[in-house]
């Protein structure tokens, strides 16, 4: 035992003296507070390493010895120095474990091994480093001002080890401190624990077309030999204020505003925050006060002017539109439906005022009339609805219209009485013209027969009744109305023979599809032939008849030829006439 002891002391004087020993280069590791850092031993190794010695530099000419090692009887002496104890562990492979790890261990550590006679030493520098919180951007600026340095806000990062660098970001793009109107400053303090707290001030000077602007800021820190990591922070959005320098005024609708329309003027200037109050005024005068839109409600041609609107402390900022209220105004002379009596004289005009140049047209049944139009000697064809239209060439969208009704009054007056013979019956037909619509009477020898539906045709009424008269009579038309009457008489004579179609008179013919009449062609021929000469027989018979039955006729009494004639009526001023047929 005592020659152990003094091997192991002549051994220690050796190492203390420093005699023979080999040094190696500062190996450099990086620990996190917290965490355990091994410290590897790179002195001289081998099977018969006699003694390993931890030790930790206390300042430049003294070191502390930690922990040593003696493989071969392996024991371990734990100095158990301040601040270690509990904290340090010496493994096999004669490397150095330190437990959570702090600031305070940010040192030199040298590891020293003893083989016979040789003593070999390695350093090994412990870098520690913490991670900061979050950057935190607080008591930002509520708002900037164009043109002034003012303070953004306060950056604040804590526990950070060593200090770390912050810096701001203005719209997520890195912020140069040389940039004019640019200004930042870092106040890094020490806590209690030992870290780096870190706060940073922004100034910035904004120009008024920046608007909204956001800023963030960002710490960058050690975090590994050659390595850095940056942390950014939430950014904070700011509205950029400066004063209006420009005004605008719109109006809605913007163009073609009609007589009747709502109108909205609004006003805006280029300020932020934007301005919302303005004086709006026509053609000078005040119309509204401390508001930013003003309407015109159901314009008329009086709101035609020019309107302006500005900021009521500072008038000379201002913009102003000009405003034209279009309106087209049409009436008629006359100006309502009328009745007049034929052969009256009117004069029928379109009147138009307007905002500008109309087109204007008078038309009646989509015939385009002369305005104004005189209508001389009223006939029951002028008749009708005239209608006025009226354009306006500025805005294509105002059109008028107005109607009025022209009724032409007059005294019935029967224009024709016809006939026609159908099928052995006497069509009757009376024509008659006037307004009101006459109402018509039918009169045969005192007695009034049906009448037929009646056929309208203009101003001209038809009325229609059939007859088969057995002995000559005679057929009388009366039209009525408030005006007056007229009426026309016809003799109509007994059918008694089957009569002629003439461009008068006419008749059914028959049938040519008639099944009696279907033969063979030999019979046909036959029958034909005889058919001929019965039919001159009966002509020379009919004929001797009919000469012995005018000798007879009474001389005052019209012959049949009379009634294939059709009655016109010739004279209009008449009130009654007759004729036989």
């Amino acid at each position: 035992m005592g020659a152990s002891c003094t091997g192991i002391f002549l051994q220690l004087l050796i190492l203390i003296l420093g005699i023979g020993m080999q040094v190696h280069a500062v190996t450099t590791v990086t620990a996190k507070v917290g965490d355990t850092v091994t410290l590897a031993c790179e002195a001289k190794k081998g099977a018969d390493v006699f003694l390993v010695i931890w030790r930790v530099e206390v300042n430049e000419n003294f070191k502390e010895q930690l922990i040593s090692l003696s493989p071969m009887e392996n024991k371990i002496v734990d100095k158990e120095i301040s601040g270690y104890k509990g904290r340090i562990m010496i493994n096999k492979d004669l490397s150095l474990n330190i437990f959570d790890v702090g600031i305070q261990d940010e040192k030199i550590f040298s590891c020293s091994t003893v083989i016979g006679s040789d003593i070999s030493e390695s350093y090994v520098f412990v870098k520690v480093y913490k991670r900061p919180t979050n950057p935190e951007i607080i008591q930002p600026a509520p708002f900037l001002v164009a043109g002034k340095p003012q303070k953004v806000g306060l950056c604040v990062v804590k526990d950070s080890y060593p200090a770390a660098n912050v810096s701001w970001q203005y719209n997520f793009e890195n912020l140069d401190n040389n940039i004019p109107g640019v200004k930042m400053v870092n106040h890094p303090t020490i806590n209690d624990k030992g870290f780096f707290d870190i706060t940073s001030t922004l100034e910035y000077r904004p120009s008024r077309d920046e608007g909204k602007i956001s800023f963030s800021c960002q710490v960058t820190y050690f975090e590994d030999l050659g390595r850095s990591t940056t942390k950014v922070s939430s950014s904070v959005d700011m509205f950029v204020h400066y004063n209006t320098s420009k005004i605008s005024l719109k109006v809605s609708p913007a163009q073609d505003i009609l007589e009747g329309t709502n109108v909205v003027l609004s006003c805006s200037g280029d300020g932020y925050p934007p301005p919302e109050k303005f004086t709006f005024t026509q053609n000078g005068e005040v119309k509204a006060v401390g508001v930013n839109r003003y309407e015109l409600m159901n314009t008329t041609q009086e709101d035609t002017g020019q309107y302006a609107c500005s900021q009521p402390d500072n008038p000379d900022i201002k913009d102003s539109v000009n405003i034209t209220v279009h309106y087209l105004a049409l009436t008629m002379s006359p100006n309502e439906s009328v009745s007049k009596m034929v052969g009256e004289n009117i004069t029928l005009e379109c009147i138009v005022i307007s905002s500008g140049t109309a087109d204007v047209i008078l038309m009646k049944k989509n015939k385009v009339n002369q305005n104004p139009l005189v209508l001389k000697s009223l006939q029951y064809t002028h008749a009708g609805n005239y209608t006025c239209q009226a354009k306006l060439k500025e805005v294509k969208e105002i059109k008028r219209e107005k109607s009025i009704i022209i009724r032409v009054e007059g005294k019935p007056r029967v224009i024709k009485l016809t006939k026609k013979v159908m099928n052995n019956l006497k069509v009757m037909s009376c024509v008659v013209e006037g307004f009101p619509k006459p109402a018509i009477q039918w009169n045969i020898n005192g007695t009034s027969p049906s009448e037929e539906p009646i056929q309208d045709k203009r101003s001209q009424w038809c009325h229609k009744i059939t007859i088969r008269p057995s002995e000559n009579t005679t057929v009388t038309c009366t039209a009525i109305n408030t005006h007056g009457e007229d009426q026309y008489s016809v003799n109509v004579t007994a059918m008694r023979f089957k009569e002629p179609v003439d461009e008068y008179l006419e008749q059914n013919h028959q049938d040519p599809k008639n099944k009696s009449n279907k033969h063979n062609s030999g019979n046909q021929a036959k029958v034909t032939v005889g058919i001929i000469i019965g039919l001159l027989i009966a002509a020379v018979i009919a004929g001797m008849i009919y000469w012995l039955y005018k000798k007879k006729s009474k001389t005052n009494e019209r012959g049949t030829a009379d009634e294939f004639k059709k009655i016109n009526k010739g004279d209009n001023n008449h009130t009654s006439g007759s004729s036989a047929v």
